[in-house]
């Protein structure tokens, strides 16, 4: 793994990480950035690889490829593969989004993946994800701390210690506001230096906008959301950015995304990106993918 000066160096770090990624957009993003620092060269999938040795790296959308290769493979070379995830349970943001109820405007989510509903509520939440602009380009965008998953007090749910049920539906919409003056979609534009009309689609999700922090009276704790698996992904993008040779191996670093959903997505571990790499760097060094080579 990469040297650091102490553990709470590599704590605070853990901790950046995570506040820079409340979304696998924004982690995949951030695994881009420090591959970059550390010497990796970002290739395109859509063109040739005019060489696949050395350190390099794909992204598709929220996953991220990174390999090192030697020069020239051993005969009997292989993939060395550590994977993980970038995405964690949290809630989606619908189509045409804004709800109103009760006197106020809620953002209209959906569950995604598998996160502990009851965890989510009285937090300080953000909107954070991608928006496609008409001209194709892609932007990422986060906000503050705007919205609330409140819990009704006590007087109100007189049983809600005896055993609190939240529907998904009905318990979970984020309040926005009051009175809404700007669309919740111009106000992302803005965010991003663009017009509302200007959107053409957008992957939005809430993120709990508290940052990690350490705790216990001997300090030994980190608490965090997004640990499942921005913590797991940290580590196998730390030990990446510090390889220097792999022998005659080559060393392969894979973030996956939408593991939350099933992994089945063309950035999924069940889909094709892993897969893809793998075949291009075979055929890099002009050796045959078919079973038994």
């Amino acid at each position: 793994m990469a040297m650091f000066d102490s553990a709470q160096t590599h704590i605070d770090d853990l901790a950046d990480f995570v506040v820079a990624s409340p979304t696998s957009y924004h982690a995949a993003d951030q695994i881009a950035v420090r591959l970059r620092q550390a010497g990796f060269e970002q290739v395109d999938e859509r063109a040739s690889y005019e060489s696949v040795t050395g350190r390099r790296f794909v992204v598709r959308d929220g996953a991220v490829i990174a390999w090192v290769a030697p020069e020239e493979l051993a005969p009997k070379a292989g993939f060395r593969i550590v994977g993980t995830h970038t995405d964690s349970p949290s809630f989606k943001v619908k189509p045409g989004a804004l709800l109103r109820s009760a006197g106020w405007v809620e953002l209209g989510v959906e569950i995604y993946g598998g996160p502990l509903i009851n965890s989510w509520l009285d937090r300080d939440l953000g909107v954070a994800g991608r928006i496609v602009t008409r001209d194709g380009e892609t932007h990422l965008v986060r906000t503050g701390p705007i919205a609330r998953i409140p819990q009704l007090a006590i007087h109100l749910d007189r049983g809600a210690n005896d055993g609190l049920k939240l529907d998904k539906q009905a318990h979970t919409q984020p309040i926005l506001a009051v009175d809404l003056k700007q669309p919740l979609i111009e106000h992302l534009a803005s965010l991003i230096g663009v017009k509302g009309e200007d959107v053409a689609f957008h992957d939005l999700f809430v993120f709990d906008t508290q940052r990690p922090g350490v705790i216990g009276v001997e300090r030994e704790f980190l608490a965090s959301g997004r640990l499942d698996n921005l913590a797991c992904t940290h580590a196998a993008l730390t030990a990446m950015e510090s390889v220097e040779s792999t022998g005659r191996d080559v060393a392969v670093f894979a973030a996956f995304d939408h593991e939350e959903v099933g992994s089945a997505t063309p950035s999924g571990a069940a889909g094709p990106i892993l897969q893809d790499a793998l075949e291009r760097i075979a055929a890099g060094y002009g050796r045959c993918t078919d079973h038994g080579d």
